[in-house]
C-alpha cells in the first residue's frame, strides 16, 4: 500500500524533531509512504529547508499557542491532496492535527521526541502545555516514542490503550576522514590555541540542556592546571545569561550561534558533554560517537539506552564536580578514552536512517490496516 502522510510540526526551529522529519522525508521509499509537510511557524526555518531539499512544504502560521484559525487550511490541505493520515510533532501539531483528523475522520499519530514537560523556559509553562495536551491525547490513533524512556513516561498520561512503539533516531554516517584538517580549519577560525583543551558541546541554548553545568565543570578542570577551553554552538533564549556567565568564569570560551552543519565542529572538539537535565534521546551524542570525541553526558531520558555498556561516561545531571570528574578520568587516561571511543564509534552504527524511515513506515501499515 501507498500512503499519503501530512506531517505537521511547528517549526520554528531547526533542533531534533525537525531534523527528525528532514531525514525522514529523504529516506522514506516513495512507493509506500508520500510524505507532506504544513509548519505552524511564521517563516519557518524548517520550510525553508524542505523547501530546498525539493520537499512539499506548507506554512499556516499560529499567532499564538492556542490559535486554531490554520485548522480551516489544515482540513482543506487534506482534503484536496487526500491525505491518509496525520503525523503531528511537538504541542501545536498534536493539538492542531488531531483536531483535524477528528474533522475529517482520518488517523492522527504523533511522535514524542521529548519530555514536554521541561520544553519550556519556565515548568508552569511545561505544565500548562502538558495539561493541554492530554487534553486530546485520546483522539491519537497511535504514539510513537524514540525512546524506552519517553515510552514509559507516556504510559500513565495514557486514558485508553493505544498503539505505542519505540522507534530509535537514526543519524546519516558523516564524512570524518579530513578530521586533522576540520579540526585546525575550526580552531583556527575561532582563534584557539591548539594546546587547549576543548570541551564542547552542540544543543539549544534552553534551561533543559543545562549548558551552564559546563561552565561549573570546567573551572575545577582549569584550577587543576588544564588549558580548558569551552566550545558551546546553539542558539536559543538563554544564549545572553549563557554569555554573561562564560565572561565572569574568566574561562577561555567560544559562543559561535546555531551552524547548520555542526557536526563538522566536532574534530575540533577533545571532549564532548552534554549535561542535560532530561533528554529524549541525544541524537546529537552519535554523532559525537562518530567522530570518536570522548563523551560524557548525563544519565537521563534515553542517554542510558545509547550507551548502556560504558561507551561513554555517565554522571547525574546537574552535578558540576561528577562531570569534571568524568571529564579528568578520560583526560588523563588515553587508554579508558580510546576505549570507550571505540565502543561508541560501534554503538553509533546501530541508530540508522533507513531503520527509522522502515520503522515508521511499518507504523503506518499497522495503524491504517488497523483502522480498516
Amino acid at each position: 500500500m501507498s500512503y499519503k502522510v501530512l506531517h505537521l510540526i511547528g517549526g520554528g526551529e531547526i533542533g531534533g524533531a525537525e531534523l527528525h522529519i528532514l531525514r525522514l522525508f529523504e529516506y522514506f521509499d516513495r512507493s509506500q509512504v508520500t510524505p507532506h509537510l504544513i509548519c505552524l511557524a511564521k517563516n519557518s526555518p524548517l520550510a525553508v529547508r524542505a523547501a530546498a531539499a525539493g520537499q512539499r512544504a506548507d506554512v499556516c502560521p499560529m499567532a499564538f499557542f492556542m490559535d486554531l484559525r490554520p485548522l480551516l487550511r489544515i482540513t482543506a490541505f487534506c482534503r484536496r491532496e487526500k491525505i491518509d493520515l496525520i503525523h503531528a510533532h511537538g504541542m501545536r501539531g498534536n493539538m492542531l492535527g488531531r483536531l483535524a483528523a477528528r474533522r475529517l475522520r482520518l488517523p492522527c499519530i504523533s511522535t514524542v521526541h521529548s519530555d514536554a514537560a521541561h520544553d519550556y523556559t519556565s515548568r508552569f509553562k511545561g505544565r500548562v502545555a502538558v495539561f493541554l495536551d492530554d487534553q486530546t491525547l485520546s483522539r491519537s490513533a497511535g504514539l510513537i516514542t524514540v525512546s524506552r524512556s519517553l515510552y514509559e513516561s507516556t504510559l500513565p498520561r495514557l486514558q485508553k490503550p493505544l498503539p505505542l512503539t519505540v522507534i530509535y533516531n537514526g543519524i546519516p554516517t558523516f564524512d570524518f576522514s579530513a578530521a586533522a584538517d576540520l579540526r585546525r580549519r575550526y580552531r583556527a577560525l575561532w582563534g584557539i590555541a591548539d594546546d587547549a583543551i576543548v570541551l564542547g558541546s552542540i544543543g539549544r541554548l534552553h534551561p533543559v540542556k543545562a549548558q551552564s553545568t559546563l561552565i561549573e565543570a570546567a573551572r575545577p578542570l582549569h584550577g587543576a592546571g588544564k588549558k580548558i577551553h569551552l566550545l558551546i554552538i546553539g542558539d536559543g533564549p538563554l544564549r545572553q545569561k549563557l554569555r554573561e556567565e562564560l565572561e565572569s568564569s574568566g574561562l577561555s570560551y567560544t559562543l559561535p550561534g546555531y551552524l547548520p552543519d555542526a557536526w563538522q565542529t566536532l574534530p575540533a572538539m577533545d571532549l564532548f558533554g552534554l549535561p542535560s537535565h532530561k533528554e529524549g534521546m541525544g541524537l546529537v551524542l552519535l554523532e559525537a560517537a562518530q567522530a570518536r570525541v570522548p563523551i560524557v553526558a548525563t544519565r537521563t531520558g534515553g542517554i542510558p539506552e545509547l550507551f548502556p555498556r560504558q561507551e561513554a561516561l555517565l554522571v547525574p545531571p546537574g552535578d558540576g564536580l561528577s562531570f569534571a570528574a568524568a571529564c579528568s578520568a578520560l583526560l588523563d587516561d588515553p587508554e579508558l578514552s580510546r576505549r570507550l571511543t571505540q565502543k561508541a564509534a560501534e554503538r553509533a552504527k546501530n541508530f540508522t536512517l533507513e531503520k527509522m524511515a522502515e520503522s515508521t513506515a511499518r507504523f503506518y501499515d499497522r495503524i491504517l490496516t488497523f483502522r480498516e
